[in-house]
Parts: C-alpha cells; structure tokens; sequence
C-alpha cells in the first residue's frame, strides 16, 4: 500500500487514547537479554523477551498475537488457537 498508508496507519496510531508508547530503556533491555539467554531451548527472538519484559511489569495477561512463544511464557493470546478436530 505504500508510504501514505503508513503514515495514515501511523498517525492513526498516534491519535488513539487506547494506545500507550512504553520505552524500553536500558534497565528493560537487561532484563530481556536475561530472559533471552535464560530460554535457550526456546526460540524466543529478542523482541519477543522485551514484550516479556514489559507485559509482565505491566501485569497483563493477554495479548492479540498469533505468535506461539507468548503462550509458551504464560500469557494468554487472542484469538484463542483452534482445537484440534474442529
């Protein structure tokens, strides 16, 4: 779609009072980069330890992802995964 879509999807995001910009900062990046050596035998990206990092401060529970790690971490995800059979 382009640069203007982007824009107007960023500007979008911008505007919303559903939205919260929260910075990682030095004391969060340690604390996923600990959270990344610390699950080895998962294969975790670094981005996803910093959403660890953050959602856990924050205590929140959910999160809208089809990414499978969140749910290997606790959280639950939105949309639920399907059963299997169904």
């Amino acid at each position: 779609l382009g640069l203007p879509a982007a824009r107007a999807w960023w500007e979008q995001l911008e505007g919303s009072s559903r939205l919260r910009w929260v910075w990682i900062g030095i004391e969060r990046a340690e604390k996923a980069r600990h959270v990344f050596f610390r699950y080895r035998d998962k294969d975790y990206s670094y981005t996803d330890c910093t959403s660890f990092v953050v959602m856990q401060e924050l205590k929140l529970k959910q999160v809208l992802t089809t990414d499978h790690h969140f749910r290997q971490m606790g959280f639950q995800t939105l949309p639920r995964p399907a059963e299997k059979g169904r």
